[in-house]
């Protein structure tokens, strides 16, 4: 995994019995922020959940974007140029009353995609995957949420969607090859039953 603190499971201490998170201040570079790997590079602050007060997807800590666009979490990687890569991560909701809908805008290089929550079953997460090229031997990863959300008890308080468990990798020729064979025998499946049926 080419991401530092990709779980977010490093960052500042948290108190058993405080319930609010830790608002994450922001324009801190990676060498001095609170969330090690990570940069807050805008003008608001994210905040910093726990498993004890909120609902986590993967361990016990995570990170909760505020602020729609003015709440951007971004953090620099190591990759070879013009290789094929995978960014995977998970959306959650933190369980803190968030107004609906929940998304979440990704960047990976030149490329960007929303993730609109929507678990299956009684899921509290969603996993989600960006595939990209890097052009360069630094490649940005960034993560800011679409929507302007409050909660719904109060009409006033900032929340949204939950970022954790994020991870790159190279995608493997192995696996390039593995999806072509896969293809080529649905292909061969294709023709023998197009060919008994129609009798070719």
């Amino acid at each position: 995994n080419a991401v530092v603190n990709g779980d977010f499971e490093e960052g500042p201490w948290m108190f058993r019995n405080v319930s609010l998170g830790v608002l994450l201040p922001n324009n801190l570079d990676a060498e001095t922020s609170a969330l090690p790997g990570w940069t807050v590079e805008s003008n608001r602050a994210v905040r910093y959940v726990d498993s004890y007060h909120y609902s986590v997807p993967q361990g016990k800590r995570a990170v909760e974007l505020l602020s729609g666009k003015e709440g951007i979490i971004s953090q620099m990687i190591e990759t070879s140029p013009e290789k094929r890569y995978t960014l995977a991560f998970s959306v959650g909701d933190a369980g803190d009353s968030c107004q609906q809908p929940l998304a979440v805008t990704a960047f990976a290089g030149d490329q960007a995609m929303n993730i609109h929550y929507a678990p299956m079953g009684n899921m509290t997460y969603q996993p989600a995957n960006l595939s990209f090229t890097a052009r360069a031997e630094r490649t940005r990863i960034a993560f800011y949420s679409v929507y302007y959300n409050t909660r719904t008890d109060d009409h006033s308080s900032l929340c949204g969607p939950v970022v954790d468990d994020v991870r790159v990798w190279e995608a493997s020729g192995a696996a390039a090859g593995r999806q072509g064979g896969g293809a080529l025998l649905l292909g061969l499946v294709v023709y023998m039953v197009f060919s008994l049926c129609f009798g070719m």
